[in-house]
């Protein structure tokens, strides 16, 4: 019995991730697979932890090379001009665009809760970066890491209840009121 799952794990294994979905969605057409597959998924999107996005938004912002910035701003060969500071804000909101992404999809899904421990972990690894980060590019960009919190700050209080407002809000001022000592 073990061998024959063994086997067939080494096909699931060997999909990419577009046939996997699509052999989950035939699945799906059973009712009660469908119910298995969805709290299956609905319990793995539940795992998030804010102090582990924290870190991987502090780890993707601090691994932004300074390169990358001189590289792509200064005068183009097509006689435009990118300001070096415009694009380092792009360049950190770009850095940002999956977890953004990530708790964009959680609020579609309605989870809620989940979607508000994506923003906290959004929110302590941005501000973090703005005062521990220790890359060359950070210098570029010293007040940007706040603007855009302010921005997701601003963006989540259009849509949730005043609890969850608060508790954000608290999180944004515990971070800001640290970093300033």
């Amino acid at each position: 019995m073990r061998n024959n799952k063994d086997n067939y794990l080494k096909f699931i294994e060997a999909l990419d991730r577009g046939s996997a979905i699509s052999i989950l969605v035939e699945l799906c057409r059973d009712d009660d697979l469908a119910k298995r597959i969805s709290a299956m998924a609905k319990a793995s999107l539940s795992n998030f932890d804010s102090e582990a996005i924290a870190d991987k938004v502090f780890k993707r912002l601090n691994s932004i090379q300074v390169e990358d910035l001189w590289d792509n701003s200064g005068k183009t060969r097509y006689g435009g001009y990118i300001d070096p500071t415009e694009l380092a804000f792009e360049m950190i909101e770009n850095g940002l665009r999956p977890f953004i992404l990530d708790m964009k999809q959680l609020k579609s899904l309605n989870m809620m809760n989940e979607e508000k421990e994506c923003c906290k972990g959004i929110l302590v690894g941005l501000l973090r970066y703005a005062k521990e980060g220790n890359n060359e590019f950070r210098d570029w960009a010293p007040d940007d890491p706040y603007t855009i919190a302010d921005n997701i700050v601003y963006d989540w209080k259009k849509n949730h209840t005043s609890e969850d407002i608060e508790e954000i809000q608290a999180v944004y001022e515990s971070m800001i009121f640290h970093s300033e000592k």
